[in-house]
């Protein structure tokens, strides 16, 4: 018994030096190897960071993650950078989770994988009060889960949660998740329909010149108990010109049907063709060639 004991006390402190020797040294070289990063020295960084992230240092990783993304002393490389920030999100480094859910999103160094990438999104979004999010990486953040959970990608299709994460990315200003904010109060999809709330978020986002944002504020001018089709027009035309193919669809209606504007077949037709070449959707293709058997019936 004493000599299993002594065998157990011996294994047990030979592995905790072999582990505070290994940490020293991998922490030596991750010290070095980020201060050579933040000094701008970055081929002496690489292979101390390479070191210390194969004695499973996170935050190496993350920093060699950095410079195969940014190109900084190396060509860029993108598939590289991921799977260093993988690495590092495994590893726990809170600041990684974010960008390894992009790779997983983008296929970059990694099979293309949206349940992995709603994993470390999800991450990102319970501790990203304790990383270095900038504003920006929030609206990334809130929009892709928005735009994940509205499409089903990586998980099942649930309008709720897209609404409450559109909501909180266009809260931080969002013009994009504003416009989706403004279309699921328009349309009730996972909130109480409220076309008032809807109205107030399509304003947001077309004032900031998005083009979702135009051609739901075209649509609500259009269909609202009192329209106002020349403002429906204007900002259809907005939308169009920044390529909506929804909005171009509308335009060529107005052409057509010789609403507010003079008819025009010949602007109906272009404004038909512009959202069909699009290719967004089956429908504006079918648009297009109904107009023209239309044309072609009446001559």
């Amino acid at each position: 018994m004493n000599k299993t004991i002594y065998q157990f006390a011996f294994i047990f402190i030979t592995l905790i030096f072999l582990m505070a020797c290994t940490g020293n040294i991998d922490l030596e070289s991750e010290n070095k190897g980020i201060q050579h990063y933040k000094n701008g020295e970055y081929q002496k960084a690489i292979p101390l960071l390479e070191k210390a992230e194969d004695g499973g240092s996170s935050s190496a990783a993350f920093y060699l993650g950095e410079i195969f993304r940014k190109g900084e002393g190396v060509n860029q490389d993108f598939g590289r950078s991921c799977t260093h920030y993988i690495n590092s999100a495994k590893g726990g480094n809170n600041n990684a989770y974010l960008l390894a859910g992009s790779c997983f999103v983008m296929g970059k160094g990694v099979k293309q994988d949206f349940a992995e990438a709603l994993k470390w999104f999800k991450k990102a979004s319970d501790e990203s009060e304790k990383t270095d999010l900038t504003e920006s990486d929030k609206k990334y953040l809130t929009r892709t889960l928005a735009t994940m959970y509205y499409s089903g990608k990586g998980t099942l299709q649930d309008f709720s949660e897209a609404a409450k994460w559109a909501e909180k990315a266009a809260e931080l200003g969002d013009a994009n998740s504003q416009a989706v904010m403004a279309f699921l109060l328009y349309t009730g999809q996972g909130v109480l329909a409220d076309r008032k709330a809807a109205w107030i978020w399509a304003q947001k986002s077309a004032d900031q010149g998005n083009d979702l944002g135009e051609v739901l504020m075209g649509v609500f001018n259009q269909y609202a108990d009192s329209p106002d089709m020349k403002a429906a027009f204007d900002w259809y035309e907005k939308s169009a010109k920044q390529g909506n193919p929804a909005a171009q669809y509308q335009l060529g209606t107005f052409y057509e049907e010789g609403i507010i504007v003079p008819e025009d077949i010949e602007k109906a037709h272009a404004c038909y063709k512009q959202a069909a070449d699009s290719k967004k959707s089956d429908n504006l293709i079918k648009a297009l060639m109904e107009f023209e058997a239309r044309q072609k019936k009446q001559k």
